[in-house]
């Protein structure tokens, strides 16, 4: 019977790059969000300055 140790690396390494590419999709969503209420803040802050006093 034959051993597992020629699958053993493979199987390591398969499982690490799907780790990984879970971690990175992760990133990119929270910098997606991050992005979003940047932008929400800067029109508000630029309707702060731009407003008129009576």
């Amino acid at each position: 019977m034959e051993t597992l140790e020629p699958w053993i690396t493979p199987a390591i390494l398969i499982a690490g790059f799907a780790f990984l590419w879970s971690q990175i999709d992760r990133v990119h969503r929270d910098v997606g969000e991050l992005r979003e209420r940047m932008a929400r803040l800067e029109g508000l802050f630029e309707g702060f300055i731009k407003r008129e006093t009576n």
